[in-house]
Parts: C-alpha cells; sequence; structure tokens
C-alpha cells in the first residue's frame, strides 16, 4: 500500500523519486597546466594553475624568458569556452607591469592589480593563450602546440602563500 501512495504523491506533485540529482557541469578551466624543456642542462618549466568556480577564474601563472622566471596572479571571467583575464599582477615583464601588493620591492612603480588582454581557451586537452584582439579557434592545432593538463606541477609548483591567495581569490576575496 505504501508503494502505490509513494508513486501517486509523486505524479501529483511533480517528484522523481528515483532520479537522481543532476551533476554540476565540470569547470573547464578548473586544473594545472604545465609544459617543460631543457634550457642550458636545466629542466625549465612553465605552468599555469586555475581555479574555476562558476564564471569567475582565478590563477597562478610562471613562465621563464631571458634567463629568469616570472610569476603572476591573475583574475578572469569565463564566457562559454574562454576565459578573460581581467586583472593581472606579478613580477614585471612581458605579461604585466605592475607588483602585487605585498610583494614588491621598496622602489616599485607601479603595485596593486594591473590590466590584461590575454585570453585563455583550450583545444584537444590543452591550454591556449592569445590576446583579446586574436580569434580563438582550435582550427590547424597539433598534438604537441599548447600547454598540456596534468594531475600535479610537483615541485614545479607554487609557494603556499601564492596556494593561499588561490583558494581566497576562487572564494571572492582577491
Amino acid at each position: 500500500m505504501r508503494l502505490p501512495t509513494i508513486v501517486i504523491l509523486s505524479i501529483v506533485a511533480g517528484i522523481s523519486v528515483s532520479a537522481p540529482a543532476p551533476a554540476s557541469a565540470p569547470a573547464p578551466f578548473d586544473g594545472a597546466w604545465m609544459s617543460c624543456e631543457t634550457y642550458r642542462g636545466a629542466e625549465i618549466c612553465t605552468y599555469k594553475l586555475l581555479a574555476q568556480r562558476g564564471n569567475r577564474v582565478c590563477g597562478l601563472q610562471r613562465y621563464f624568458a631571458t634567463s629568469a622566471y616570472y610569476e603572476q596572479r591573475f583574475v578572469g571571467t569565463v564566457t562559454g569556452h574562454v576565459a578573460q583575464i581581467e586583472k593581472m599582477c606579478g613580477d614585471p615583464g612581458s605579461e604585466t607591469d605592475t607588483y602585487c601588493a605585498g610583494r614588491a620591492p621598496r622602489d616599485a612603480a607601479k603595485i596593486g592589480w594591473g590590466t590584461s588582454s590575454e585570453r585563455l581557451f583550450q583545444c584537444r586537452g590543452r591550454l591556449f593563450s592569445t590576446s583579446r584582439d586574436a580569434p580563438v579557434s582550435c582550427k590547424g592545432v597539433t598534438s604537441g602546440m599548447g600547454m598540456p593538463r596534468v594531475r600535479s606541477l610537483g615541485e614545479q609548483g607554487p609557494q603556499q602563500e601564492d596556494r593561499a591567495w588561490l583558494a581566497s581569490c576562487t572564494a571572492g576575496r582577491e
């Protein structure tokens, strides 16, 4: 008697008893991407560590240029399959000219957030970066291009202070 009552109530109330709640869609920009190469006998790795909650994406990146590493923090908005980086700070270089607050030398000219025209997108499991004006397309992308997704950055990853900032930023407090 109980089963027919549940079925009738389910039909009347429009409730599905057997169907589980739908799983939330995975955040496509949540994860780590890294590529490494050998430079003068040493392994040099570039990475991006991203955390996405809803349409907000926060990230840490490190790249190697002019014989030095450059590290930055950034915040952006995801629309479809593209993440538009809106603000960035870190080691001044080709990506930004603004130091992050609390990490600048005493004589720094710019401290805080700077703007960015960088966009991120994915093709075939790899992460790509382009400027705001360049088209976003996977046409012509081959398996060796872009930065591959990795499970872990290992010893190459960011320091604890940067990981704490990433968690805070994802929660809406950058």
